[in-house]
């Protein structure tokens, strides 16, 4: 299986409970052999087991390490996608809140949306993970981005992991692909975008020129 992100051929990196994991030496992306990806309904069946809700203050607290500083980049009533927003958009609603225009959209819930609006902004958290092929997803949110548009994303980086082997984010079994600072300058470099701000750790801030 070639990388889903470059498409290259990569290297057996690990094996963990009979899960093949592959990285990529191009663009730095680890991820999990075809065998292991769910069936579509059982992955949107796992989905249904989120418990998200504008009422649940810990998960707002923890959209908003993406939302802080998101706000340098972005202006109020700017038109901006929430793009795999799952089945209760409350990214989306949070934005609304402080006066951003905020469209949403998910293949499993909200799979409907106008791909030919350009947006000042998408946000994607807890998204890319879960994309088995990066490549023609990243096409897509490009070529719905204007020029020195937005894109923020939640994924978290394996770069400080010390133990994949242990790491709890691969155990997710809708949790396919996995990123890293290389895997982020790749996405940049292909795709034309300028990282603005990241933590290092899960939340990445990019500009698309």
């Amino acid at each position: 299986m070639n990388c889903p992100l470059c498409n290259l051929e990569s290297n057996l990196f690990l094996n963990v409970n009979s899960i093949e994991f592959r990285k990529c030496e191009n663009c730095g992306l680890i991820y999990k052999d075809k065998d292991s990806r769910l069936s579509a309904d059982t992955e949107k069946s796992r989905y249904l087991f989120h418990q998200n809700s504008i009422e649940d203050q810990g998960y707002i607290d923890f959209l908003n390490q993406l939302i802080v500083p998101l706000l340098n980049f972005i202006q109020p009533y700017d038109s901006g996608l929430d793009f795999g927003c799952g089945h209760t958009p409350v990214l989306s609603e949070l934005l609304k809140s402080r006066s951003f225009n905020c469209d949403f959209y998910d293949p499993f819930f909200f799979p409907i949306a106008n791909f030919s609006i350009k947006y000042d902004f998408v946000v994607s958290t807890e998204v890319f993970e879960h994309f088995f092929s990066p490549q023609k997803e990243l096409r897509l949110i490009s070529s719905i981005l204007k020029t020195n548009g937005i894109l923020g994303i939640m994924t978290e980086l394996y770069d400080r992991i010390s133990d994949f082997h242990n790491w709890y984010y691969h155990k997710d079994p809708t949790h396919v692909c996995f990123f890293g600072n290389k895997s982020m300058e790749f996405i940049c470099k292909i795709y034309r975008f300028k990282i603005e701000y990241t933590d290092n750790k899960r939340v990445i801030i990019l500009r698309k020129i």
